[in-house]
């Protein structure tokens, strides 16, 4: 007997089998190769990229290689002129605003989990607009980390934080640390 209910207009079956899908990359290539007025940066800087500020976009069709690394495509992005991108990886990012000391945490940007090497995942620091950090603490789970969320300056996540200031041109970070 099969026993099906109607949410949010999706057909939900009672009896139906849980699949999971694993998504961990299993391909080791490259795909695209990103370069920013003519530098090649690691493709993690899109995540914080303030799309106002780029000028132009263009793709290559063509492989190329870069540090040993094999990249099937290139995007060549363009700053406007008089916007100076502050690229800077994840791991310098917490040495400068944090008092963490080198303590392991886990990076969230925008709510998404990084799951990369936070060495190599470059930032624009200008685009950063607020950054928490947590102490994640569950005993039954043995579970104690610290959690560093960054919000980024979209106009979604400004009208989010209700700050109509930041709308127009405030170029400050804001920070919580609670310890």
């Amino acid at each position: 007997m099969l026993f099906a209910t109607t949410t949010y207009g999706q057909t939900i079956a009672k009896d139906s089998i849980l699949i999971v899908i694993n998504d961990t990359p299993t391909d080791k290539v490259q795909k695209t190769a990103f370069f920013i007025n003519g530098k090649f940066v690691d493709n993690s800087l899109e995540t914080t990229l303030a799309p106002e500020f780029i000028d132009s976009i263009y793709f290559v069709l063509q492989s190329v290689e870069v540090d040993g690394n094999l990249y099937n495509t290139r995007h060549y992005i363009k700053t406007k002129k008089g916007y100076n991108p502050k690229l800077i990886s994840l791991t310098t990012f917490k040495g400068k605003f944090t008092n963490l000391n080198g303590k392991p945490a886990l990076f969230m940007i925008n709510g998404n989990v990084v799951n990369a090497d936070y060495d190599k995942y470059i930032i624009d620091e200008n685009y950063v607009l607020q950054m928490v950090v947590d102490n994640i603490k569950n005993e039954k789970e043995k579970i104690n980390m610290l959690l560093i969320n960054l919000m980024t300056k979209s106009k979604e996540n400004i009208k989010k934080l209700e700050m109509p200031e930041l709308s127009k041109g405030w170029g400050g970070l804001f920070c919580y640390v609670p310890y």
